[in-house]
């Protein structure tokens, strides 16, 4: 991937697509960042879809708190303005936000919030249910705690589970750019609060949306992408279930395959106008 200048101190990339039918801004996981998505973008531009990507704050290369998120709006209002800056550099070429885990759930706040602009939306595992195997007093207490300290640590990530390919979690540790020391308690309440939103919101749901979901994901809940399948409104919803899919099914054994399908969902719809 190149370097893709925006203004500001967020790091920026960009593959570019020659004659590109579609173009794609990815939203990537808590964690993590732009960069492990590499091999499976690189896939999209060759299909003529131009992506492009950034690393959220606190991660990858972006300044700020490492893996801290006080406020989920805060990552909508930067996906709204990399947003338009999509739309600047590829003039009537139909825009796609495609998000992985808490980029999912991005993607689809990022929607619910402006629609306006956007061909459709896949939500790769989003973040919609996580937690929840934790005592119902914790649960209760924990956006305070996030007041009082919300760096504490209130979960770890295991990396075996992100893959089925143990490589996978091998190349996570080894990576010094994702973030190893746990989920910040503010972070995991911004998110449990901007999943119920979404859930909430789901019925007024109008975009095209394709969901892919791994059936044996045990970072977040894989009915989140259900009830969200179930609830949303619009003619155009789809959920696809990976059999024994991890959370990370693009990065699963067999995963280019999937990626390909997601390429040719956002292709039959470029032709769309978009709402």
């Amino acid at each position: 991937m190149e370097t893709w200048s925006v203004d500001g101190d967020v790091a920026g990339y960009r593959i570019g697509a020659v004659a590109p039918r579609a173009a794609v801004l990815m939203l990537h996981g808590f964690a993590e960042h732009a960069g492990r998505h590499e091999r499976a973008l690189q896939r999209l531009a060759a299909r003529a879809i131009a992506v492009y990507a950034y690393d959220h704050r606190g991660h990858g290369r972006s300044p700020g708190a490492r893996g801290l998120v006080k406020r989920f709006d805060a990552l909508v209002d930067e996906a709204l303005r990399m947003r338009k800056r999509v739309a600047a550099e590829q003039p009537g070429v139909p825009l796609f936000l495609l998000g992985a885990s808490m980029g999912g759930l991005m993607a689809i706040r990022t929607a619910q919030r402006a629609s306006e602009g956007l061909a459709g939306v896949v939500a790769i595992a989003p973040a919609l249910s996580i937690g929840g195997k934790e005592p119902a007093i914790v649960r209760a207490l924990a956006p305070w705690i996030a007041k009082i300290a919300p760096s504490l640590p209130a979960a770890k990530l295991d990396v075996r589970v992100l893959s089925r390919d143990p490589a996978v979690g091998d190349a996570f540790l080894a990576d010094p750019l994702t973030h190893k020391a746990g989920v910040p308690i503010a972070s995991a309440v911004a998110m449990i609060g901007a999943g119920a939103a979404a859930l909430a919101e789901a019925p007024r749901w109008t975009l095209p949306l394709l969901l892919v979901q791994g059936d044996r994901d045990r970072i977040v809940s894989p009915g989140g992408a259900s009830r969200f399948a179930d609830g949303a409104g619009g003619d155009d919803v789809t959920l696809r279930v990976v059999p024994g899919g991890y959370h990370e099914p693009f990065n699963d054994p067999g995963g280019e395959a999937l990626v390909d399908e997601v390429a040719d969902w956002i292709l039959a719809r470029a032709a769309v106008p978009a709402r």
